[in-house]
């Protein structure tokens, strides 16, 4: 089980907030962590009658049945709760500052999902918080017809190889523990395309035996990192944030979990091209694992 200590829920009380909250409440009650909840209001903004902080226990349960019938165990008047209120004029620097002030291991934001050209964009608050937030993001989106926040069973997993693809499958298997789910592997085999200008005969497309090789990878490192049977490997040509979310489209993917590769200082502004169409663009929630940020797996247990 990932450890998990403290949770922040963000929240600006939109629709789009309410909808990650019974995420950051599921994910609390099964790691027995402080689950805290954040309004961050503007220079000189006053506060919209009884919509502030802190929210009664009678509120967030409505947000939590608003997924359905949630199991017995997972109960706003259990939890840990520490609600606050900052004035700042910038709420995803608020939001940050908060998570390294309370040393936070998981932030869970909503994202206003839209249509059109306007779906491709996540709302900067919730963008600004996933750049430079010190712990992995949970980002979920608003007025999707996904699984329930419980009822997790299919988590992809898009890996390159690199570190960071191995550190975030790590962190699936953790959540695959937690959620009795399902993980597949999927890596995309781009395409080799160059400019007339070179002189370059066109690559040939990545054929069958290199899908083959790809998969055989992928069925190796499921053995060696997560090392149980639901497990599913897959390896598909194409270009990788496309492949990635019409693969979570077409085969009901309830999670995704997927690597960022910022790193600190300038370039920690950088999710990785691949991660933010991703993240952008997909469905169901996502889970980024920063290469530069906090891991939240268990120490491991001396032999």
């Amino acid at each position: 089980m990932l450890s998990i200590r403290r949770i922040l829920w963000p929240t600006d009380f939109s629709s789009g907030a309410d909808r990650a909250f019974p995420h950051a409440a599921a994910l609390a009650s099964w790691h027995e962590a402080e689950l805290h909840v954040l309004n961050v209001k503007g220079e000189g903004a006053e506060s919209e009658g009884d919509a502030g902080i802190p929210i009664s226990h009678a509120d967030l349960t409505d947000l939590l049945e608003a997924e359905g019938d949630p199991p017995q165990h997972v109960d706003v008047e259990a939890l840990s709760l520490v609600q606050e209120q900052r004035t700042h004029d910038s709420p995803p620097e608020a939001i940050v500052e908060y998570a390294e002030d309370e040393d936070v291991d998981l932030i869970v934001a909503g994202t206003h999902g839209r249509r059109g050209l306007q779906r491709l964009l996540i709302g900067s608050v919730a963008e600004e918080v996933l750049r430079t937030a010190p712990c992995p993001v949970l980002t979920v989106r608003g007025g999707e017809d996904i699984a329930p926040a419980w009822a997790v069973r299919n988590i992809l997993v898009p890996v390159d190889f690199s570190d960071a693809s191995i550190e975030a499958l790590r962190h699936a298997k953790e959540l695959a523990l937690t959620y009795g789910a399902q993980i597949t592997l999927l890596h995309a085999v781009e395409e080799v395309v160059y400019p007339s200008a070179y002189g370059v005969e066109p690559a040939n497309l990545p054929g069958p035996q290199v899908i083959d090789r790809v998969e055989e990878s992928l069925a190796n490192l499921a053995r060696t990192e997560i090392g149980y049977e639901h497990v599913v490997v897959d390896a598909r040509v194409g270009y990788a944030p496309s492949t990635i979310l019409d693969y979570a489209e077409s085969n009901s993917v309830d999670l995704v979990v997927i690597a960022t590769h910022g790193r600190t200082g300038l370039e920690r502004m950088l999710l990785g091209s691949v991660a933010e169409r991703v993240i952008r663009r997909a469905a169901a929630p996502v889970f980024s694992v920063k290469s530069f940020g906090k891991s939240l797996l268990p120490e491991p247990t001396e032999s």
